[in-house]
Formats: structure tokens, sequence, C-alpha cells
């Protein structure tokens, strides 16, 4: 039975999104060649932590945590995916024809508004669109259920959010055609002529929260039929004679996560461009020197464990979840540790230092010993403070780029967060199953214990 938190807050929480959604206006990388010059124009990424271990540090890892969390400036990028959907979209052939897509309705936790921004990218790639930078809420720090949907206070521009100099940087190279502004600019540098609004609520048969466009039925083509209706509703309520006005048309739209089937593409070019995708969006600064200091604290290996028993937990209750972790570990410990070895150390990601303590007990009983931020920075006030000075899902960022460069990864099927690093340490760009279970993971070392209520994540964050 589904617990009765559970049914509560999603309710909630879909509820919410749904009005404000409604309301308010990779290449696969196992193909790719890395010595060829082109796609990863140099493949020195360095090391931030005393030790290496390049079996389990894929390239595909390297490449991820390189472009998303290095501290310094990533290697060059050609973003191949990216490129080839770009040459592929429909870009207007006169300046009056530009459309700029502003996407709205996106909130949650840092790994769902990482997915939402990706479908709002995708979006405008498909239909050939300029980009106005969303603007996102950041939920309470202290009431995680409060996703601060109607505080305007709350709402930051993409660039307070990610790294927009690589961004700009990596569309420039990429996707030059692509103009991106940020809302201020509108009416002021950028004239605006029009100002549409495109329902996705009003696709046939589309249900939200359910992933919906796939290539057997583009969201481009349903696009252009709206787009169509509102050119053709303006024109009859003007007698055709368009009101005089030179300037761009603006489209806002809403961009909630799991809205693009991508792995549905059997020539995988989704799936690639995805994953081209998530290697644009770049942490700021902030969460990005956080990590390199912790990882650079830490001189031996670690486990990664997302412990996700915050308050605002809706998946499997603490001690189950505390059990399967264990037991994890030791099976991880036993399939590719080294017998006689000294044991990795276990890096937790939890945002509850209380709840993180209840592990740390557990986990030194059976022979673990657990460590996380804030005990990694311990003795350094100047990195406990930076830490301190973030909010919850900011340093949620920190136990991202954290438990990407870890040993083994071990997460939980219910959760965005799990799935998106899951997501991440693997060749493919998906999770493809436990590396207990498959016959060969090419270095991803990962494993999701599962929860019951979490049947429709792993597809499309």
């Amino acid at each position: 039975m589904v617990p009765r938190r559970f049914m509560l807050i999603t309710a909630g929480f879909l509820l919410a999104t749904f009005v404000v959604y409604r309301f308010l206006p990779w290449t696969p990388l196992s193909s790719i060649n890395f010595g060829n010059g082109k796609a990863l124009d140099s493949s020195t990424t360095s090391s931030l932590s005393h030790w290496k271990n390049p079996g389990t540090h894929s390239a595909q890892i390297q490449l991820f945590f390189d472009q998303v969390f290095s501290v310094s400036k990533p290697s060059p990028y050609s973003f191949p995916a990216l490129s080839q959907s770009c040459s592929q979209a429909p870009w207007p052939s006169h300046p009056s024809e530009e459309i700029y897509l502003k996407c709205g309705g996106m909130a949650a936790g840092l790994t769902s508004i990482v997915s939402q921004v990706k479908v709002c990218l995708k979006m405008a790639v498909d239909t050939g669109s300029n980009l106005v930078l969303p603007a996102m809420p950041l939920r309470d720090s202290t009431d995680l259920t409060d996703f601060n949907f109607f505080n305007e206070a709350a709402y930051m521009t993409y660039d307070k959010w990610f790294d927009l100099k690589h961004l700009r940087a990596g569309m420039r190279k990429a996707c030059p055609r692509m103009k991106i502004i940020h809302p201020d600019e509108l009416d002021t540098t950028v004239t605006v002529k029009h100002t549409w609004n495109v329902e996705i609520g009003d696709a046939p048969g589309y249900h939200f929260p359910d992933s919906y466009f796939w290539v057997g039925r583009p969201f481009r083509t349903f696009f252009e039929e709206q787009f169509a209706k509102r050119k053709a509703e303006f024109e009859a309520s003007t007698g055709g004679k368009g009101g005089g006005k030179e300037g761009v048309t603006v489209v806002t739209i809403g961009s909630p996560f799991l809205l693009f089937r991508i792995t549905e593409d059997p020539t995988r070019q989704d799936l690639a461009l995805w994953n081209d995708l998530a290697l644009l969006v770049r942490f700021k600064e902030e969460p990005r020197q956080i990590i390199d200091r912790l990882l650079g604290h830490m001189e031996r290996p670690f486990y990664g464990v997302h412990f996700r028993v915050e308050k605002d937990n809706i998946w499997s209750p603490l001690d189950v979840q505390l059990a399967a972790d264990l037991d994890s570990l030791d099976r991880a410990w036993a399939k590719f540790g080294t017998p006689g070895a000294q044991k990795p150390l276990v890096y937790l990601a939890c945002g509850d230092p209380e709840q993180v303590k209840i592990f740390e007990t557990a986990g030194k009983e059976r022979g673990w010993e657990v460590t996380h931020k804030w005990k990694v920075a311990e003795g350094n006030e100047e990195t406990l403070g930076m830490i301190k000075d973030l909010p919850f899902d900011f340093q949620g960022a920190v136990d991202f780029g954290v438990m990407v460069r870890s040993e083994f990864y071990i997460g939980i099927t219910g959760s965005a967060f799990s799935s998106t690093v899951a997501n991440a340490r693997d060749t493919t760009g998906r999770y493809r199953g436990s590396s207990f279970d498959v016959f060969e993971d090419e270095g991803a070392r990962s494993h999701l214990n599962t929860d019951g209520a979490a049947s429709s994540y792993p597809c499309c964050l």
C-alpha cells in the first residue's frame, strides 16, 4: 500500500506544479572517439583528489564532471549531437519571423529543475527558437515541501542558478543561430511585437506529468500547429492589419520535467541531444569550489550513498533505506573490492545532519567509516562557512558533484537526484541497471535500491 504521506505530498506537489505550469505566463558517450580532437578537443581532466582509479572513473564520468563541476575552465567540447540537431532545426529566414521561447512552470528540487531546464532547451532547439532565460523559484531551505511557487521574491533567473557563460559558449559553438537573452531585455533592448501562449495541455491525450512527446509524436509539429493558431487568432482580431509594430514574437510555455520520451528514438539522436544538453547546465562557482575542496581532503577512495531521508521524504522510511544501503555497500565491496585491502570511505549525500549520525553509527557497526560534507570540511572554517551559506538545494549540488566522482554509487529509484547521478555515471547517459546485475557496466559502478513508489522516474530525467 502506498503510504498516506506519499500520496498527500505527491498530490500537493503535482497540483501546485500544474497550477503554475497551467496559469503562469548526450551523444552516447561510448561512441565518441576521444582521441579524434573533434568531440573533445582536450582530453585532459585534472584529478581533484590525491588518488586515482581510472578503472572506474570512465570517460563518461570524467567528461560529465569536467563540464558540469570542475573548478577550472572545462576542456573544449564540441557538443556534436546538439550541433546536429541545431543544423536540422527550422530557423527563420528573416528577423521579423524570430520566435523567443519563454519557459515557465519550472519548480521543485535541484535535479528536477535541471531536468526542466533541459526540457526548455530541447523545445527551443527542436523548433528553431531563440531563448529567454527562464526563472525558477528556490524552494524554502527549512520547509522542503514549500516550493515557493507563488513567492515572486524566490524566483531567480538562470544566471543565478547556473553558469550562464558556459551555456552561451556551448550554444555559440554548437547552435550559433540561437540567441539567448535575459528577460529584462524584453521591451528594452529587444522590442516585442507579440506575446502568445502555447499550452502543453492542449496536446491531444496529454496528461500531466506523464512523458508525451517522442519522435513519433514530435514536439515541433505540435508547436507549429499551436503557433499557427495564435497567429490566425491575432490576425482575425486585427482584421489582418498586424498593428504596424515591429518586433519579435515571445511564446510563453510550460516546461514540465519528464515531457520528452527521449529513450524511444531508435536512432538515439534524441538521447544524444539530451546528454549534450546535460553538459551545458554547469553549476555556479560557489558549489564547484566546495566540491573541489572536499575532494581534495579525501585522500582515499570512497563509495557514495544518497540517503534520502530529509523532512520531505516520500520514499522508503529511514530504517528501510538504511538496511538496503548497508547491504548494498557490503555487496559492492564483495564484488568490486580487493580482498584484504582497506575499505573505501562512505560519503553520505544527505541534507539532514541528525539522520547522518544514525547512518554513521550503523555503518561503523558494519565496518564502514562514514563521512559527509560537514565532516570532511571539519577544521576548515572557511569551507564550512561556504557550505552553510548555500541554500539547501545548492548544498545538494555539492553532494551531486561528489557522488559523480565516487568509486561506487548507491541511490534509490524514487529520487530524481539518485536517478540523475546514476544517469550521469553511465556511458549511455542512462542508468542501465544495477552494476550487480548487468554483464558489463562500462565503469558506471552504480546501484539504485528499488522503491515501490518510483515507477516513472528513470526514463526521462
